[in-house]
């Protein structure tokens, strides 16, 4: 009998640790995915912050001290002074996306949602407003005047436009029938998109360096310029899809390792990315804008 009641407490005892260690395991795991979350979140908003003042300062700068031409050194053939409709456009995709890059991740903070819900709700509608200016000015300069890279470029960027016009909306109308959730998962998709063409110019130059522009053509002719032109913002949902799963409860050890691996590869990306790209080429744009700006 005592042996019976030794093996049954032992039994007893065992499956109580176990349990407790699947706890703390758990809670371990959802402590990873919760920092690795918010270390993205930091590490795009402070890369985001810096590309926003960058191209306000550049492209901005530069307008204000009528060298609009100027804007040809980041992008060929982007100014135009003959093209009226065609520049405007393409001056509000910027702007509005300077907007975007510097509150969107201000959205995503649960304490400021909390603590200040009416700041929350004003800053969404000129978010939402911006992402609209965004798109439409981006599939204006399309029509207008097409891109570079002819009408494949056309349509993958025209295709962009739409699905950051699609997320605002569904973000927005989401809110307003008070399916907070849903809402939320939009404005994560919505935010993953806008910093598409800021991602887009990172990507590309990783790419350059650890290839030396394999598939990269003349004109944005080559293999790897038509992947990019339709995927480049593909990544960005990826991960974003992680970041909203990431809120849910039931997420095995397996996935959660798999995301915490995903998010802090991506901040490691953006963090390299951010620190190349300003030391060599916004870092210096941002300077010369406001330089100009200031003659």
């Amino acid at each position: 009998m005592s042996v019976r009641l030794n093996t049954s407490a032992i039994a007893g005892s065992s499956s109580t640790v176990t349990r407790a260690l699947a706890r703390l395991s758990g809670s371990s795991y959802g402590a990873a995915l919760r920092w690795s979350a918010r270390l993205l979140v930091a590490a795009s908003w402070i890369s985001g912050a810096v590309f926003a003042t960058y191209i306000i300062a550049f492209f901005g700068g530069v307008i204000l001290a009528e060298a609009g031409d100027r804007w040809n050194e980041s992008l060929p053939d982007l100014y135009d002074g003959g093209a009226l409709f065609s520049t405007a456009a393409i001056g509000a995709h910027f702007m509005a996306g300077g907007v975007l890059l510097l509150l969107g991740p201000v959205q995503l903070i649960g304490s400021v949602r909390r603590s200040v819900p009416a700041l929350h709700r004003w800053l969404g509608r000129i978010y939402v407003i911006s992402a609209g200016l965004a798109g439409l000015g981006g599939l204006g300069f399309i029509l207008g005047r097409g891109t570079i890279g002819g009408p494949l470029m056309d349509t993958g960027f025209g295709i962009y436009g739409a699905l950051m016009m699609l997320c605002a909306v569904m973000a927005y109308a989401r809110a307003r029938g008070g399916n907070y959730d849903q809402h939320r998962a939009w404005a994560v998709r919505l935010f993953a998109l806008t910093v598409g063409s800021w991602l887009y110019r990172m990507e590309y130059g990783a790419w350059f360096l650890v290839s030396g522009g394999f598939g990269i053509g003349a004109g944005f002719t080559g293999w790897f310029d038509a992947i990019m032109m339709f995927c480049f913002y593909v990544p960005n949902l990826i991960v974003a899809e992680l970041f909203i799963r990431t809120r849910r409860r039931g997420f095995g050890t397996v996935a959660s390792f798999g995301a915490v691996t995903v998010l802090l590869a991506a901040s490691a990306f953006i963090i390299f990315a951010t620190w190349s790209f300003t030391a060599r080429s916004w870092g210096p744009r941002l300077v010369s804008g406001i330089t100009e700006m200031s003659l």
